[in-house]
């Protein structure tokens, strides 16, 4: 069975090679915006973007060696980085992307997966976590907030902050493989005590990134979901401790495709307002689309055709007047570009540039991380050709204009 499993994922990867969406050759980086110097060594990756109590943009990421990984991150401050500081050292690899974030009483928050790297299990992984109450210069015992009944996926996982200190934890469980593998959720209490686990979805698409956001006591979790016949779309959850109240399709877009494809969504909430972006082949041409769900209406609105000529891998947020920011992996020939654009509730897609041309990594290192510090916004992702994580700072279009096309969408 496990064999079958990985010959779908070969298969799948193959297939959106040949289809143009893994991934393509540039013969160099070109950075076509100012960028920021960070704190990272060449060969770090597995990075991340979260921010601090404090509003401080934090940066993780992954340094590997001999001996095998550190977590590791810094806080820009108002006269430059921090020392970098580590979270953990392992002996094995550190697998997806671990996460440090800022908790609202100031401490912070860390979570990782280490593979097992076992022969029966080739993607089995343990999950663990850990809290720093004086700024990441110390952390809590690791634990691993789930039953023994669990089986941690390596591919993915989300964590989110609630307001009052609590913790939401996401995970691809494969106690079921080869059936299924589901999306499973656990809770923890400000003390770290984590709560009874919950069952998000039954079948779900195993490698493609999820992401989780909170509000007040209820939280939105997007995936890609596994339905009958190989239909592999983007769905959104909302959840809390008392379990699913809510699952929907965002668009039945009728993906199918025999394997995972790696490429997962991004979700953002604000001021009732839930905004769900994502890549799609249904058809067999590369789209990036984004659609929006105010409170109040029954499903999500038409979906707006950001790029018809994307790779995916796509992060957005939600803007203070409404629109999303989403950035993407977009295609120009047989290069890859970083792109930017504001998507607005009436179809029009503002503000498109174009960052960063070159090569990009295949999994698991495809992620690009994207979050807003005031009126600024932040894009990080890997330099394949210079082994390094590479950060630029643009203004949020909500506060100032920014060079670029503006187009209607169809």
């Amino acid at each position: 069975m496990m064999k079958n499993f990985l010959r779908s994922c070969l298969r799948a990867m193959v297939l959106l090679w040949l289809m143009g969406y893994g991934g393509t050759m540039a013969s160099a980086s070109e950075m076509l915006v100012p960028e920021i110097e960070t704190p990272t060594p060449v060969g770090s990756r597995q990075h991340q973007l979260n921010q601090t109590a404090q509003g401080q943009l934090l940066l993780s990421w992954v340094e590997r060696g001999e001996r095998g990984g550190q977590l590791r991150f810094a806080v820009l401050e108002t006269g430059g980085w921090s020392t970098p500081q580590t979270v953990v050292a392992v002996r094995r690899k550190l697998a997806a992307a671990p996460v440090v974030l800022g908790l609202r009483n100031g401490a912070l928050a860390a979570a990782w997966i280490v593979s097992t790297e076992q022969e029966d299990d080739p993607f089995g992984a343990e999950l663990y976590l850990s809290r720093s109450t004086d700024g990441g210069g110390s952390w809590s015992k690791p634990l691993q907030p789930y039953s023994g009944e669990a089986r941690i996926y390596d591919a993915q996982m989300s964590l989110a902050a609630l307001d009052d200190g609590r913790l939401a934890l996401v995970w691809t469980d494969q106690r079921h493989k080869p059936e299924r593998y589901q999306l499973m959720a656990a809770l923890l209490d400000t003390m770290g005590k984590p709560g009874p686990e919950i069952v998000l979805d039954k079948d779900v698409c195993s490698c493609c990134n999820t992401r989780t956001i909170a509000q007040g006591d209820t939280l939105w979790t997007a995936y890609r979901d596994h339905r009958g016949g190989e239909v592999r779309d983007i769905a959104l959850v909302r959840w809390s401790s008392a379990g699913p109240s809510q699952a929907n399709i965002v668009h039945d877009d009728q993906w199918v495709i025999e394997g995972c494809p790696s490429n997962g969504p991004a979700v953002a909430r604000r001021d009732g307002l839930t905004m769900v972006s994502w890549f799609t082949a249904a058809d067999g041409v590369g789209r990036v689309r984004t659609a929006f769900w105010p409170d109040g209406e029954n499903h999500f609105g038409k979906p707006i055709e950001v790029d018809t000529h994307a790779n995916g891998y796509v992060n957005a947020l939600l803007l203070e007047d409404g629109s999303a920011l989403v950035i993407w992996r977009g295609r120009a020939g047989l290069t890859e570009e970083l792109r930017l654009a504001q998507v607005r509730q009436d179809g029009t897609v503002d503000h498109r540039t174009t960052l960063y041309r070159g090569d990009f990594p295949r999994w698991p290192n495809r992620h690009l991380s994207l979050t807003q510090v005031g009126d600024s916004v932040y894009v990080a992702w890997l330099d394949l050709e210079q082994a390094q994580i590479r950060l630029v700072k643009r203004p949020a279009p909500s506060a100032a204009a920014m060079a670029g096309d503006v187009v209607k969408a169809e």
